[in-house]
């Protein structure tokens, strides 16, 4: 582990899987040769606190291990530039033009951003939760239980880290896209890794200005809870209230900063969120919200992590993995890619049904972390056990509580001091808050709040 002066630090195993406190991972890079690399461009494979956790308390990793920092230096990332320069417009779309070159390691899987958020990628990853067993007894889910699952994936071809299709795009790959402008200022950024997307290259950003016409913002709301699931040995206690709470609250602060008839809201309660009513609830969404939009994703239920993936179970989950019961972090991605709103939150108050040991939580961060680092978005996320989850506090499940708390005109959770309670304030209000009255309760849970986008308001206070 390294310490530094400022209170931050990093523990890197030999293999270089990490875990770093926020700023941590700054303030060190890999070299070979003459080249040097950040960590962070080693982030989406490397990020892994739970492999760490494992590593510190004595317990034998090398079956987790798929590959080492070392070996994916040797395929180094691709480079990046920008084919044309965008200048100031009043069209509605400007058109944005890029060549990747391969340094040695071929091209991957390519990113492109605007304004910090995900609008387009060719990376599809194998969603191997159906190669588990037949009947997946979810109470067993303990940290033991997912790494041997993880293992025996590994022990089959390391498909946990292999894309199952990307365009094959030769040693020098350009395209062209249309972003959809906003008034004001408009960032675009591309990255693109390595053939085994293991090594990102750095990230190059251009900007223009759009001088379109200001329209009013509108606010989307999709609230979903499910108590009652087909597997009736899962079953929930508060998130269907949870759901209904958090979306009423949301929609009446909102009307600090939106006109009320620019305000949607959407819940999707037990039996209503089956997988296919959410994907089509979903799909509707994108053919509606402009990139000048907000759109807040709630989700109370079960979460799990099943081979290096994270899942959200829908009402349809019977106690069999399954493609029609389940959505991937991958689906999920791809959500997000279709709703065009540039300013995203999505929360996740989903508990699994095993043990939340330190392993498990430490997985689980790396897997949301991955997540909204990739998507550029706001992610809370919060994993706690079936039991905890079941005893609730004061009537909802604890981190909703705490959400509720902070949106209940609380100036605590004003992290600006400027009368408005912001994305990033209130996530930071209920983490802390949630990691207090847990202590106090007997079941320790730490909310994980990760910013990748650019911070919004969410009401002002009254």
């Amino acid at each position: 582990m390294i310490a530094f002066e400022n209170g931050e630090w990093l523990f890197i195993t030999p293999e270089g899987y990490y875990n770093a406190s926020e700023h941590g991972a700054q303030y060190w890079d890999a070299r070979i040769g003459d080249k040097s690399y950040s960590v962070d461009q080693f982030y989406d494979v490397f990020y892994r606190p739970d492999i760490v956790a494992a590593k510190m308390s004595g317990q034998d990793i090398s079956g987790l291990i798929s590959i080492t920092m070392k070996n994916a230096i040797k395929s180094p990332p691709p480079l990046v530039e920008f084919t044309t320069q965008p200048t100031a417009t009043d069209q509605e779309k400007m058109k944005v033009c890029y060549r990747i070159k391969s340094s040695g390691g071929g091209i991957g899987e390519v990113r492109l951003f605007h304004n910090g958020k995900l609008i387009q990628s060719d990376g599809y990853y194998k969603d191997i939760a159906k190669s588990t067993t037949d009947k997946t007894q979810l109470a067993a889910l303990s940290s033991k239980a997912i790494y041997e699952d993880m293992r025996s994936i590994v022990v089959k071809g390391h498909v946990d880290t292999v894309p199952i299709s990307v365009k094959l795009k030769g040693d020098v790959f350009e395209d062209c896209q249309n972003v959809e402008a906003i008034p004001g200022e408009n960032e675009v950024s591309v990255t693109a890794f390595n053939r085994s997307n293991t090594v990102q290259s750095y990230m190059k950003t251009v900007s223009f200005n759009s001088k379109i016409k200001q329209e009013e913002p509108n606010l989307y709301i999709l609230a979903i809870g499910i108590d009652q699931y087909k597997d009736a040995s899962v079953k929930l206690k508060y998130a269907v209230k949870d759901a209904r709470d958090i979306e009423e609250k949301i929609k009446v602060q909102a009307e600090t900063l939106y006109n009320p008839r620019n305000i949607h809201y959407e819940l999707l309660t037990d039996g209503e969120a089956n997988k296919k009513n959410i994907i089509n609830k979903i799909n509707e969404l994108a053919n509606t919200i402009k990139p000048q939009d907000s759109f807040i994703l709630f989700v109370a239920g079960h979460g799990v992590l099943l081979q290096n993936q994270y899942y959200m179970l829908t009402h349809d989950f019977n106690g069999r993995v399954s493609d029609t019961n389940m959505i991937s972090s991958n689906e999920i991605v791809e959500m997000s890619k279709k709703i065009k709103s540039l300013s995203q939150l999505l929360i996740f108050d989903t508990c699994h049904a095993g043990g939340v040991d330190t392993i498990v939580s430490g997985l689980y961060d790396a897997r949301i972390s991955v997540l909204a680092k990739k998507m550029g978005l706001h992610i809370y996320a919060s994993a706690s056990d079936k039991q905890s989850a079941m005893d609730g506090y004061k009537g909802n499940g604890l981190f909703t509580y705490t959400l509720l708390d902070g949106l209940n005109n609380n100036k605590k959770a004003d992290k600006n001091k400027d009368g408005k309670v912001t994305v990033v304030g209130l996530g930071e209000y209920s983490k802390k808050m949630t990691s207090n009255l847990s202590k106090e309760i007997g079941y320790p849970q730490n909310p994980l709040i990760i910013n990748f986008g650019k911070d919004s308001p969410l009401y002002k206070l009254r």
